[in-house]
């Protein structure tokens, strides 16, 4: 394995205080523990997989178990799985971009086994697979036809995984050499009703395909199959998942020179595998979605809680890092992709060189069908897990809506969305309702009027605003959350403190006239930037189709 100067370019300057954690299991198949960072608690913690000497591979210590959790811990777990046939005798867990060991680390590997004969894996498999001798018979006999034609190609990792599982390759893998190839890699397997991100890469990898490309998936957090998956081969997009590969590097390694492109989403995992794409895809071309600008949500964040200047907040130690990180990941990308004109300034100007495209995603125009004056109220979505969500829901509850009560004591808000906590749906009164997650939101805008998004903080393209337009529901908001969205299609919807989100809010809602003049521009925004034909032109540019 190589190790691409990438690592360095975005490593931390100086050493950090040490760990708490533990490399708990070092086998074989894989490694697993937790890792924290005591100064910042709330953060993940990046590490560097060293075998034998060399960094293979950079993952997060950002998954739940229950044990860490009753702990109090928090989400600081982190297992890979190790490719079949790893020769490697010794693994170390540092942090990233440092030579700072976790606890436990270095441990030697386990001696590998002597390499088994495919017929041995083939008969363990089948056996596996039935008590019937008959039925075990039939199976191995089919798995011997498949791993002979396996093995008249060079992939021997499919061959392995083929006597291992005794599968054929995941329903939907194109044959090579058909058309262009992409593969794209997220964090988490998308979902449409869970987030903004889900929605914006499902619709960039819809737009690969509408441009004659194949596109298959792996998230890079769960290897395991997921409900989300069948949404994803509903869309013609190749998941793949155990048993397929055992991890993400295995997949890049497989694919090689035969993938024409590369789409990377979001910074860690631009982090973790930018390197790797790169060494082992020479022929792809790197694309990075950056989602958008964690260090300026950050900033804004801690400008906001510290009440500090923006700009001490932005040279704060951990957010000049992370703003270093992404420049220089923008830096490292052939094409990046921002969802907001503003971040996109950003990025130009801070990293000279860095090409970048601004692409939204697709949003479908459904207008609510209910009538205007059929319907009442406000509402809120997001998904509550995301802090400036929960913050926005917060200041919407306590801070505006009592100064619209105060002159419609009647007016409904609606607060909808996943990963409400339970602090928040204990609030519910006869004129608050906390709903949770939705799974169609026709349903809710054939409800209220206009949705509100008093956003303190946060960065990108705000998913909830461009849903909202995209229903014929204006939207009243925050400069913050407008950024990326022109004003035209907001008209007299954008307030910068409570008393003017709560004087658009009434306006919006008792005004027929003003509402309807708010619910034809966000359509018309709608249908010209959030339309297919507009995401594929973009996409076209981004893949250098142009």
């Amino acid at each position: 394995m190589i190790v691409s100067n990438l690592h360095a370019m975005i490593a931390p300057a100086t050493d950090p205080a040490p760990l708490d954690g533990l490399l708990e299991r070092a086998e074989r198949d894989g490694i697993g523990g937790w890792a924290r960072d005591p100064a910042a608690p709330d953060f993940p913690v990046e590490l560097d997989i060293v075998l034998d000497g060399v960094r293979a591979a950079r993952i997060e210590a950002s998954q739940h178990r229950v044990d860490l959790d009753g702990a109090g811990i928090g989400p600081h777990a982190f297992l890979l799985r190790f490719p079949p046939g790893l020769r490697a005798s010794e693994v170390a867990v540092l942090r990233a971009g440092t030579e700072q060991h976790l606890p436990g680390s270095p441990r030697r590997l386990p001696p590998p086994p002597e390499e088994q004969d495919p017929a041995a894996d083939l008969a363990a498999a089948a056996l596996a697979a039935s008590e019937e001798p008959g039925e075990a018979a039939s199976l191995a006999a089919d798995l011997a036809d498949r791993l002979a034609a396996s093995l008249a190609r060079p992939d021997l990792r499919q061959a392995r995984l083929l006597a291992r599982w005794g599968h054929g390759p995941p329903r939907g893998a194109p044959p090579h050499g058909t058309a262009p190839r992409s593969i794209a890699i997220d964090q988490g397997v998308p979902d449409p009703a869970r987030d903004a991100g889900s929605n914006a890469i499902l619709s960039h990898l819809e737009s690969l395909r509408r441009l004659g490309y194949t596109v298959e998936f792996a998230a890079a957090h769960s290897l395991a199959r997921a409900p989300a998956h069948d949404g994803i081969e509903a869309r013609g997009i190749t998941p793949w998942h155990a048993p397929w590969i055992a991890s993400i590097e295995e997949l890049l390694a497989a694919a090689g020179e035969n993938v024409d492109l590369v789409y990377l989403h979001r910074l860690p995992v631009m982090r973790r595998y930018a390197a790797l794409a790169r060494d082992w895809c020479p022929n792809a071309r790197l694309v990075f979605c950056i989602a958008d600008l964690h260090h300026l949500r950050a900033a804004r964040q801690h400008a906001i809680e510290a009440a500090v200047p923006f700009e001490a907040a932005l040279a704060a130690p951990r957010i000049a890092a992370l703003r270093t990180q992404e420049l220089a990941a923008c830096a490292a990308a052939d094409a990046v992709i921002s969802h907001s004109q503003a971040e996109a300034a950003i990025i130009a100007a801070q990293a000279p060189g860095a090409v970048v495209h601004v692409i939204p995603w697709h949003v479908p125009v459904r207008p609510a069908t209910t009538p205007w004056a059929e319907r009442r109220g406000v509402a809120f979505v997001g998904s509550y897990g995301h802090p400036p969500n929960l913050d926005a829901a917060l200041v919407l509850l306590d801070v505006v809506m009592p100064l619209v009560w105060a002159r419609a004591p009647e007016l409904r808000l609606v607060l909808a969305g996943s990963d409400l906590p339970a602090s928040l749906a204990a609030r519910a009164s006869p004129r608050v309702d906390l709903i949770g997650q939705v799974p169609d939101l026709a349903s809710l805008w054939n409800q209220v009027r206009l949705t509100c998004a008093p956003l303190r903080f946060g960065a990108g393209l705000k998913g909830k605003i461009l849903s909202s337009l995209a229903a014929g529901l204006p939207c009243v908001t925050t400069p913050v959350g407008a950024e990326g969205i022109p004003a035209a299609a907001l008209p007299g919807s954008i307030a910068a403190d409570p008393a003017g989100l709560a004087a658009a809010i009434l306006r919006l809602h008792e005004d027929e006239a003003a509402h309807r003049a708010a619910s034809d521009a966000g359509l018309a925004y709608a249908r010209s930037a959030l339309s297919e034909a507009a995401i594929d032109a973009a996409m076209r540019d981004v893949c250098g189709l142009a």
